[in-house]
């Protein structure tokens, strides 16, 4: 059953790559693709082991982009493209899948060729106006060919801030935190230290990554319930603000596990167990407060 589909789809390819020059080119773009999808397949499949939800927002942002376009795929097909458009397009395709061979070492390169080269047969297809219309739709499309947004980000955020400026701060609020409970702690830098010892604070414990997967999930949520871009912009800071806040006691615990109790209570709060133990009551109260503006934007309608 599932040889024959295959054999179908081919077979249906392969009809419309012959229909006209313009699938042919189509054709071609998209089969540069496969170039491309094995390494998406590796990373996303990498990063999902090591416990990131990236592959789960690519397929969600890939599904809400593309059946929006499927449902309104009559009034797309109805679009006119001139004959500028429709080179322009082809030049966009042909140019990207010429840097193609030069890329291979870099995902980061292939991704956003292949994304160019989509973009040029959204653009030799349907013109601008298809741009145009649905910005949204293009855009999920596109951010859900990037395997593993949360590197990128991460990349994107230390160019920006000073060196180790989440650390810090995650460390100088631990501090705090422990000095409220009667704890001697003293925050330099992004250390955090205890008459009985100290704890350094690190990228992958400053907050940083869960943040981000709150804001993905955040983003997901309000355009899957079909919110207004009000209420999604307060739903994914209220998942940033959350995250960043639920991040100082997790870093009092792993202070207070590594100095008193010893490694392996460190390790068990540090890992897997410990981290879904803290992202479980992080979601939990993150949805009562999603429903409450939920209900708020009823009440107000």
């Amino acid at each position: 059953m599932i040889q024959q589909k295959i054999q179908r789809g081919v077979v249906r390819l392969a009809q419309f790559s012959s229909c006209t020059p313009h699938h042919r080119i189509v054709t071609f773009g998209l089969l540069m693709g496969l170039f491309y999808l094995p390494d998406w397949l590796k990373v996303a499949v990498d990063t999902c082991l090591h416990g990131s939800s990236n592959i789960l927002f690519n397929l969600g942002f890939l599904y809400l982009g593309l059946d929006h376009l499927w449902k309104h795929r009559k009034s797309v097909n109805r679009m006119v493209v001139s004959d500028e458009e429709r080179l322009t397009g082809y030049l966009i395709i042909f140019g990207s899948a010429a840097l193609f061979p030069v890329c291979f070492s870099s995902v980061s390169l292939r991704a956003l060729l292949w994304a160019v080269i989509l973009i040029g047969i959204a653009y030799s297809s349907w013109g601008i106006r298809f741009f145009k219309i649905y910005a949204v739709q293009s855009i999920l499309i596109l951010v859900s060919l990037y395997p593993d947004w949360t590197y990128a980000l991460r990349e994107v955020w230390k160019m920006i801030t000073p060196a180790h400026y989440l650390e810090n701060l995650m460390a100088w609020a631990g501090s705090l935190a422990l000095q409220a409970i009667g704890q001697p702690a003293i925050a330099k830098e992004f250390i955090i230290e205890l008459p009985a010892g100290a704890v350094q604070i690190g990228f992958v414990c400053n907050g940083f990554e869960m943040a981000v997967t709150m804001a993905g999930a955040s983003l997901l949520m309000g355009l899957w319930l079909k919110q207004s871009r009000l209420n999604t912009i307060a739903m994914v800071v209220v998942g940033v603000m959350l995250a960043l806040i639920f991040n100082i006691p997790r870093i009092m615990l792993l202070t207070i596990a590594s100095v008193y109790w010893g490694k392996d209570s460190f390790d068990f709060w540090h890992g897997t167990w410990g981290g879904q133990i803290f992202s479980t009551i992080l979601f939990t109260v993150y949805y009562y407060l999603v429903m409450w503006i939920m209900n708020q934007q009823t009440v107000k309608e």
